[in-house]
């Protein structure tokens, strides 16, 4: 069979992110540090997306904590407001101050640091809190595009996206296409703007207006030969928008604000209760593209998991083509033969870090595909204990399962039992 080798090791890496996903109150680190209690379900849907929009060369906590805290204060007063003027940095009240020393901008809003904030050094607990991410006047308008947009949505995230899907539910690609509406809407023609460029709100609105009417044409008129064209490279390159959609549709905690704020505008509209069940339907989780990044392109994991005699002739692919790429042409192909999907490799975020860059190669799971290693000594196959296998690999406390029903305990082939 052609890619043997990859074929194993999707079933290793689904294992690794059902394990994941499963226990998600010790797993998941990007639990956001909301405001206050009683927020609806719409608006931390849109503080995560505005969180993962920041999400670039900072540490996550960061973000989540600090910068949830100001984003959610940010997106809660200009839904109620509706009016997204509240981010005009000439404003009184706006939620963008500057720093009068070097002339730059940062987030601000109204709420003294709470606890979980306090534990940064150099957060003074007696002042409004403060974000600055490291891409700020690139982040500030994105946001601004995303309220000029959702304003005709009733500020709502939920809204906007139920209206797409309502467009395209019935295409057999309508996830790539609510992703390509989600990229129109923040990241699209965006650009690289200065510190300086904010300083003119006025000529900032006119071009974030005009880029508003840009999208509505997309959206109404000619979607179909943009998102072709989107396709044919640009899906690749959208990994904080693909980490959102995912988040939104497989993570416990945001699946559930999610799955209640469409259940809410269902009711609203008269739908059916089951009318938003595909967008959590298993079987269209292969349509989530794998954010690329630098762990799942890391030099060892390639090297291991697609081996000397990869074919990358059959697939259309080259050796130093992104390998988020790789893995949808190698999918696309030997999809019939493959246990899981191209985006749960995003787990090489905990994975490689743990595993290929502290060569602890000798007890990988991937390993026992050609080779003996020691893998056995690390698999105890207990139920009553955690799994060590997703703890050493990942970090990850999960109890043990068992072998009956455990996808690293079934033999890879008869000569190679595990």
């Amino acid at each position: 069979m052609m890619g043997e080798r990859l074929i194993e090791v999707f079933k290793i890496i689904s294992f690794y992110d059902d394990m994941r996903w499963s226990h998600q109150e010790e797993n998941n680190y990007y639990l956001i540090n909301f405001y206050k209690d009683g927020l609806d379900n719409d608006t931390k849907l849109l503080t995560h997306w505005f969180c993962y929009i920041s999400d670039r060369q900072m540490p996550f906590e960061r973000i989540w904590d600090i910068g949830g805290y100001v984003y959610s204060e940010m997106v809660d007063k200009i839904k109620q407001s509706k009016r997204y003027d509240l981010l005009n940095p000439n404003s009184e009240n706006a939620f963008l101050g500057m720093d009068i020393e070097d002339k730059k901008y940062y987030f601000i809003g109204t709420m003294k640091p709470n606890k979980k904030i306090l534990d940064y050094s150099g957060i003074e607990n007696d002042k409004p809190v403060k974000f600055k991410p490291r891409f700020l006047p690139s982040d500030y308008t994105s946001m601004l595009n995303t309220f000029a947009i959702l304003k005709d949505f009733d500020f709502s995230l939920t809204n906007y996206i139920a209206k797409i899907y309502t467009k395209h539910k019935d295409c057999e690609d309508f996830v790539k296409r609510v992703l390509f509406a989600l990229y129109l809407l923040s990241y699209y023609k965006i650009g690289q703007p200065k510190s300086e460029d904010l300083s003119d709100y006025r000529k900032l609105l006119k071009k974030t207006l005009d880029r508003k009417q840009t999208v509505e044409t997309i959206l109404n008129t000619n979607f179909e030969d943009e998102y072709r064209e989107f396709l044919r490279d640009n899906v690749f390159k959208q990994k904080r928008a693909w980490c959102s959609l995912r988040d939104f549709i497989k993570s416990p905690e945001f699946s559930s604000y999610f799955k209640s704020s469409l259940r809410e505008y269902a009711i609203k509209n008269q739908l059916n209760d089951d009318y938003f069940d595909k967008l959590f339907d298993s079987q269209n989780l292969d349509q989530l593209e794998l954010p690329g990044d630098v762990w799942n392109n890391n030099s060892k994991f390639r090297k291991c998991v697609l081996s000397n005699d990869f074919n990358y002739k059959r697939y259309n692919v080259r050796s130093n083509t992104s390998f988020n790429k790789i893995l949808r042409k190698f999918y696309d192909k030997e999809k019939e033969n493959i246990v899981g999907y191209p985006e749960q490799f995003d787990v090489t975020f905990d994975f490689v870090p743990r595993m290929c860059e502290s060569d602890n190669c000798a007890i990988c799971p991937i390993g026992m595909i050609e080779t003996s290693n020691s893998f056995e000594k690390v698999c105890h196959k207990n139920k009553e204990m955690y799994c060590p296998v997703v703890l050493v690999g990942c970090n990850y406390k999960n109890d043990c399962i068992g072998e009956n029903v455990c996808k690293l305990c079934d033999p890879f082939d008869e000569k190679n039992p595990h």
